[in-house]
């Protein structure tokens, strides 16, 4: 699993919903696959929400996406003791990288892009604003949304003005199949017929219709 170390920077620690001791897997292999589904449709719907409505908020700004799919939208291993080649528990990131054109600071698009979603009842978790980048940081259900944003000193300094931006879902037991998924086919592995989808999992409700009708 690839990652690109600036966007990764992007994310908060999360928290780790899921019971990692001892006792695994508490769920059968289709909750869990179901549940992973779950989760990785909600990352990166979440994440598309966002760069969808950041485009209408701020018509007049070119939001240029540099995407890459293996290192975007893929998983990261929060077992209790990470770096076995079948983890017991992933979590589900979706990042996005964006150029402004024009060229400006980025850090006071996030508020008025992300006001629909507060409204909705994501909070606030972090602000933090330095001389060359700002972290924004948001959660509901579990979720969190991270923003790192280019800030005066790196304007002034020359450097590209980024919009980094990226969902993470709560930790979850894996698959055990999960070595199957391609993030560069991720119909193959979620797509039907790939395996059985059941309950008796609820996703959080994170993305309201009006999310889904601007994107």
């Amino acid at each position: 699993m690839r990652r690109g170390a600036a966007v990764a920077a992007v994310l908060l620690v999360l928290s780790l919903v899921s019971g990692c001791g001892a006792g695994y897997p508490t769920e059968t292999q289709e909750v869990r696959y179901s549940d992973a589904q779950i989760s990785y449709r909600l990352t990166t719907e979440m994440s598309d929400a966002i760069l969808s409505h950041a485009r209408e908020v701020f018509p007049e700004l070119t939001f240029d996406l540099n995407y890459d799919a293996s290192r975007d939208d893929t998983w990261r291993d929060c077992s209790e003791v990470p770096g076995n080649a079948h983890p017991t528990h992933v979590a589900w990131n979706s990042d996005r990288n964006v150029t402004i054109e024009p060229r400006q600071t980025t850090g006071e698009l996030v508020m008025p892009i992300m006001q629909i979603f507060i409204d909705d009842g994501w909070e606030v978790n972090e602000t933090e604003l330095g001389r060359s980048m700002g972290f924004y940081g948001f959660s509901k259900d579990g979720f969190d949304v991270g923003f790192q944003t280019a800030t005066e000193g790196s304007i002034e300094a020359g450097m590209v003005a980024r919009l980094y931006f990226g969902t993470g879902s709560p930790c979850l037991e894996a698959p055990d199949d999960l070595a199957d998924f391609d993030p560069d086919n991720p119909d193959a592995y979620f797509g039907p017929g790939s395996a059985p989808t059941v309950g008796p999992f609820t996703p959080p409700p994170t993305l309201p219709p009006v999310w889904q009708q601007s994107s």
